[in-house]
């Protein structure tokens, strides 16, 4: 009797407690008082801008087009990843994005917002900063889900539009930006600028003739069209002042990626490919790509006084254990904190335009003085002294060919990996041999989907393959016609 008198009174009481619990009030105990209540647009948009930075120093590019190779653990030297997950941009700095343009957008938040920034321009910027991630990712895989993108558990299998779609999508998108930027305050939370509208509207326009110059094979006409109207608003850069450049601290937390990849360890160094162009053509430039290696001597020293002696390139692709036999990226790079990386520069500029004007475009000057202003640029970007810039620019006489445009834009491109490895792709020059150490000898023109793709949104995958091609490192994408 003791003993189920004892349960039923223990039953009874959980019984009640249950029953007092759930009338329990807590009131706000679970909320910070001293968080925001809100979506903070300067906190969203400084984040989504630090992706800015890592397109700008994505090695991928950098490798591939042998500007750079590896040392003794070679993988991207030889194109040895076969798929690349997107996940991150959609999910982070793209998500940031849509929610600055929505938050500035709609009535019910627009006033709260505008306290970080003009309503216009914060979407304005944040429609800029959409368009240059999404051509940097149109780019590497081609096709991408856009359109229906976002929707979440709404929408989990969305389609993929195509590259020409994205494209046109993008062009749209920075028309757009570029209409609405106004001269009232700039966004807040712009590490990049830091809210200078005039910056933005250059920054918005040399996307705009990137992505026409990249699609100039493709659709001539709207190329033609999208890059004289960027040229012709005079918001371009012109000279180095004016080039676009991401910033870093001094501090762990923000410094250069450039720095933290020399910070313990030592796996990247200069590319035989690139320095023998240098070196076989004088090129002054090779002090300042790289550094004297410690150990190492070139075979085929060609300056005067051998100058050059100490300046080593690698294999692309082999395991080059020994790596002080070899000169690094320049000293400055690798050791400040906070050395800038160029995003657009006037060398790349100059180059577009030298281009455009070979095609017959409207750029204001002719393609022999615009080539010779690119190489200046380039090579006083990187400190070349003006006797040494005339020197090497003397061989250049009358109107440059495409050849002679790919070669000095794939050295104003230097460790600018999507922009070299895209340039490359379009032009077909110059050429480049692959690492004979690669499984498959070929350098690659396309990043294949990660295999999640497939698994989770495969009957949209499959359709994408058989409009697009084989999903693999080598099938062309939709601007890539030569």
């Amino acid at each position: 009797m003791k003993y189920i008198l004892k349960n039923s009174l223990l039953a009874i009481s959980s019984v009640l407690l249950l029953n007092s619990c759930e009338s329990v009030d807590f009131g706000d105990i679970n909320n910070n008082p001293n968080g925001p209540t809100a979506a903070v647009t300067s906190q969203l948009l400084t984040q989504a801008q630090k992706t800015v930075s890592t397109i700008g120093t994505h090695l991928t590019g950098i490798l591939y087009t042998q500007q750079l190779t590896e040392g003794q653990y070679p993988g991207e030297s030889r194109y040895a990843t076969l798929t690349y997950n997107y996940n991150d941009y959609y999910t982070g700095p793209i998500q940031n994005l849509n929610e600055i343009i929505k938050l500035n957008s709609e009535e019910a938040s627009k006033a709260s917002a505008n306290l970080y920034g003009n309503n216009n321009n914060q979407i304005a910027v944040a429609k800029i900063l959409r368009a240059y991630i999404l051509q940097f990712m149109t780019d590497r895989w081609g096709a991408l889900p856009w359109t229906e993108a976002f929707q979440g558990i709404d929408n989990p299998q969305p389609k993929f539009d195509s590259q020409e779609e994205l494209y046109n999508i993008m062009f749209d998108e920075v028309d757009e930006a570029l209409s609405l930027i106004n001269n009232n305050a700039g966004p807040k939370g712009d590490i990049i600028f830091n809210g200078d509208m005039s910056r933005w509207r250059i920054f918005g326009n040399s996307l705009k003739m990137t992505m026409a110059l990249r699609i100039s094979d493709a659709n001539p006409s709207l190329a033609k069209s999208k890059f004289e109207e960027a040229v012709s608003s005079g918001n371009i850069i012109t000279d180095n002042a004016q080039n676009i450049l991401f910033k870093y601290g001094t501090d762990d937390a923000s410094d250069s990626p450039w720095r933290d990849r020399f910070r313990t360890r030592e796996d990247y160094v200069v590319s035989e490919t690139m320095m023998e162009a240098l070196r076989s053509n004088l090129d002054p430039r090779i002090f300042k790509f790289a550094s004297p290696s410690r150990t190492g001597t070139a075979t085929n020293p060609l300056f005067p006084d051998n100058l050059d002696l100490t300046y080593v390139g690698a294999p692309n692709g082999k395991v080059n254990g020994n790596v002080p036999d070899f000169s690094f990226p320049p000293a400055d790079l690798i050791s400040t904190p906070d050395i800038p990386t160029p995003i657009y520069t006037a060398a790349q500029m100059k180059l577009a335009m030298a281009e455009g004007a070979m095609k017959g475009w409207s750029v204001g000057e002719n393609s022999e003085t615009l080539f010779i202003d690119g190489i200046k640029a380039s090579m006083s970007q990187w400190g070349v002294e003006d006797n040494e810039i005339e020197s090497y620019i003397s061989k250049y006489n009358g109107a440059p060919s495409i050849t002679e445009i790919a070669y000095e834009k794939w050295l104003a491109l230097y460790l600018n990996g999507p922009e070299s490895w895209a340039e490359w792709r379009r032009l077909d020059s110059p050429n480049l041999t692959p690492s004979e150490f690669a499984g498959d000898p070929r350098i690659p023109v396309r990043h294949a989907y990660d295999s999640s793709v497939e698994d989770n949104n495969k009957t949209n995958y499959d359709l994408v393959v058989s409009q697009q091609g084989i999903d693999d490192l080598h099938t062309k994408l939709w601007w890539d016609k030569n």
